[in-house]
This record gives C-alpha cells, structure tokens and sequence, in this order.
C-alpha cells in the first residue's frame, strides 16, 4: 500500500524585489515527499533551493519576496493558509529546519539545554525539569558525549560538528514529521560531515522522518538520498530517483554536475566543467534557461521553453531534447 505523501508541493512561484527591479526567484516548483524519504535538492548558488524551503517555511522576508503562487501542504495541513501564529506552530511541530551555519541560529547568550529545552516549554507545554531531562535525551540521540554536562555549554564551547549536532538537536525537539536540513555539512570537515550525514539517517530510520536535503554537493547526495531534484535558475530541470538520475541523468545540467565530480576524470586529467556561469535572474535568457552553456543546445531551445515532463514512471526532465540524452552512449 502506498502511503500519502507527508508534503505536496504544487507550482510554487516566489518573486523577490532588487534594485535592478521585481525578479523571479523560484518559478513553478513541484515535488511531493513521502514520509522517510530523504530528497536532495540539488544546484549551485542561487538556483532556489533555499528560497523553496523558506516560503515552505513562510520565513521569507516579507518586504521583499511575495509567494506570487503555489500550494503547499503537509501531512494534510494547508500551510498556505495559516496565519503567522498557527505557522509558528507547524516550524517546531511538523517542521523542523537546520542552517549550513549553527553560529547565526544559535543563541550565543543561551545555554544549549535551553535552547533545545524552550521549543518544547512552548509547543509540548512541558516544566522545565521535564524539558531538561528531554534534552538530557536528544543531546544523546545526535551523539553529544556527556550530554548532562553539555546542557550548560554556550555555543562557544563547542567545536563546529558538535554546535551542528545541538542545533539538529534542538530542530527535532518536538519530533517534527519533516527535517529540512539547508547545507548542513559544509562548514565541517569531511570526516565530521559524514558523521552528521549518517546521523540523520539513523534518525530516520528511527523515527521515520522524511528529510529535505539542500546542498551543491552530489558526493552528498549519493551518500543520503533516495530521490533528488535538480534546480537551475529558479526552476527545477530534473526529478528522478537517486539511482536513476546519477546512472542516467536525462538533463543536461545534470549530466555536467556529474562529470565535474572529483573522480569523474582520469588522474592526472583535468576535470571538465560546464562552461559559463548561472544567468542572472534579472536576465533570463530566452527559450531553455540552460540553453547559453548546454552543447545539445539547437535554435527550438532559444524559443520553446522546456516544460518538466515526465519522460517515463518515476522521471521527470525540462529539457526539449532529452530522448537524445537517453540514447547518448
């Protein structure tokens, strides 16, 4: 039996005011999340990945952007239609959310048993005895040694993988359904971060929590996804299962972040690279946003806008010419 997906996600549209005028900053998004699973959201600097998570939050800055259209749910709950007071409920209940850098959210004046202890103070209406011993709890969960002691640390105190352990520990507080984990590792060397990447596995097959992984990092995605999506300039070009999509990327875009892994070239060879950089949003160009660094690129793709199509079960690509890809050897 199928189960409903936790989270829906329908043609969310996000524009944003700059000086050089109104921009597009996510256009049209869509990706449904079943409970456990872990998705990566994948694409360079300012491709929208973080602007999807935080209007799916509602925590964009409300002068600047506007959610210009969309439908978000989760586990049923409309959260476009909350107000301020009831979607502060969901961030912490259902939702909780981690930052590449725990040093600008957590509190450097607070000890971290009370920053872990307050979410559940105001949504799970605990004492604070109870809300220490809970944290007591999860500071051990994310794997903090001595984590009766640890309690009265200030973020200082901490090393980077273990500030990044309290602040996962204090995002799932009050067993959110969903963990939205936006860079978690960059900051951290390559050993503590697989640490945390695997520690966030474990939590879901612990608890079954669905994760929404946003990084630029596919050596990331390999190692913890089940199914990613690909964003480019506001839009996503490819959906599909991690499997599929690294073994047989029917984009483009995809295809060069593949090949510009390390370890995609011979020793001693130069990794290749996609040429160019990302368009500006402020100038989009025509036809396929990809079109000016793409080398399948053919004169339809500077007028037709690819739509993302499902090219077969389980796969979705925007790109005009993706049966060509298919077919590539």
């Amino acid at each position: 039996r199928m189960s409903a997906p936790l989270l829906k996600l329908e043609d969310l549209t996000v524009d944003f005011a700059t000086p050089q005028g109104v921009v597009r900053a996510v256009d049209g998004v869509s990706f449904v999340l079943k409970q456990g699973e872990v998705l990566g959201l994948v694409g360079e600097s300012g491709s929208g990945k973080t602007v999807t998570c935080r209007a799916l939050m509602r925590l964009l800055p409300s002068r600047r952007a506007r959610i210009v259209s969309g439908a978000a749910s989760i586990d049923g709950i409309d959260l476009m239609a909350l107000g301020e007071a009831e979607m502060q409920h969901v961030r912490g209940d259902t939702i909780g959310m981690i930052f590449q850098n725990p040093m600008t959210h957590l509190n450097p004046v607070m000890m971290i048993g009370d920053q872990i202890a307050e979410p559940l103070r105001v949504h799970e209406s605990m004492t604070r005895k109870e809300a220490m011993k809970r944290a007591v709890d999860l500071l051990r969960q994310v794997g903090i040694p001595d984590p009766g002691t640890r309690l009265k640390s200030y973020p200082h105190e901490l090393s980077g993988g273990m500030r990044q352990r309290a602040m996962i520990a204090a995002a799932l507080a009050c067993k959110p359904k969903l963990l939205i984990a936006d860079e978690p590792t960059t900051a951290l060397d390559v050993t503590v971060q697989a640490q945390i990447l695997r520690l966030l596995l474990n939590l879901r097959d612990r608890t079954g929590l669905a994760i929404i992984l946003i990084t630029h990092d596919l050596a990331v995605v390999a190692q913890t996804c089940d199914s990613i999506a690909v964003m480019y300039a506001g839009r996503i070009v490819e959906r599909a299962a991690k499997r599929d999509l690294l073994s047989r990327p029917l984009h483009p875009y995809t295809e060069g972040l593949i090949g510009s892994q390390p370890g995609a070239a011979p020793p001693g060879e130069e990794l290749p690279s996609i040429p160019g950089q990302p368009p500006s949003l402020v100038a989009l160009p025509s036809g396929c946003r990809f079109r000016p660094r793409c080398r399948y690129a053919e004169s339809r793709c500077e007028v037709e806008r690819p739509p993302l199509e499902e090219a077969w079960a389980g796969r979705a690509t925007a790109c005009l010419r993706w049966r060509h890809l298919a077919h590539a050897p």
